[in-house]
């Protein structure tokens, strides 16, 4: 590199090399600056989930299954229940004072069997849409007998617990935590299955079992 004299200094700034990396800098902080003002006008966009809600509702149609597992046909419909006041329209009135028996193929008051409610529950055509995204399932526990605890359940996409301590019973007429799990598909109906239970019980209960979804 040939320098040039400058009092008892040296200075480059005049040879060739020195000229191509100062405009090199220039042109750096040229496009940074071009870059910064870009990011600052340009508008920014956001993408909001839609709000879950409660999909099944007080009304919706709604039927009783039991006596089928999940992939397999409806089986038989209704079941046996203890009184007309504790039927699958309970399930879904949210309302944690009511709820939801059913004694299945086999339990009967006073019986001692495993699992008499495991394939039982219902079938339902939510009225708020004929397309909706299920994304989560919401349990509240009936008001006694928690060896009729449901502990876990199938719907559709969904196979899990239904947030129901399988250890420790919780207290009665009670919400549990809301289970969510990830889907996009949308449905027009669903079909909730009980898959297994507390204990040695004469059925199942709940006081609700509320999907929750987008509309």
């Amino acid at each position: 590199m040939i320098m040039q004299r400058l009092g008892s200094a040296y200075c480059c700034s005049c040879t060739p090399l020195c000229i191509f990396f100062s405009l090199l800098a220039v042109l750096l902080i040229a496009a940074g600056i071009a870059g910064l003002i870009i990011a600052l006008i340009k508008p920014t966009t956001s993408t909001t989930s839609p709000a879950v809600v409660v999909i099944t509702r007080s009304g919706d149609p709604i039927v009783g299954i039991y006596s089928t597992t999940a992939g397999g046909p409806t089986g038989a419909s209704n079941g046996r229940y203890s009184n007309p006041g504790e039927m699958p329209p309970e399930a879904i009135d949210g309302l944690s004072s009511t709820k939801c028996l059913n004694f299945g193929v086999q339990g009967s008051p006073s019986a001692v069997l495993l699992g008499p409610g495991v394939g039982t529950s219902f079938y339902a055509t939510p009225a708020i849409s004929s397309a909706s995204v299920e994304k989560g399932l919401l349990f509240a526990s009936a008001n006694d007998f928690p060896t009729r605890d449901p502990i876990t359940v199938t719907l559709e996409i969904y196979s899990g617990p239904t947030g129901i301590n399988p250890v420790a019973a919780p207290a009665r007429s009670t919400y549990m935590l809301q289970q969510t799990f990830s889907n996009t598909i949308a449905f027009s109906s669903y079909r909730l299955l009980v898959t297994s239970q507390r204990s040695l019980s004469d059925a199942v209960q709940y006081a609700e079992a509320e999907i929750l979804g987008y509309i």
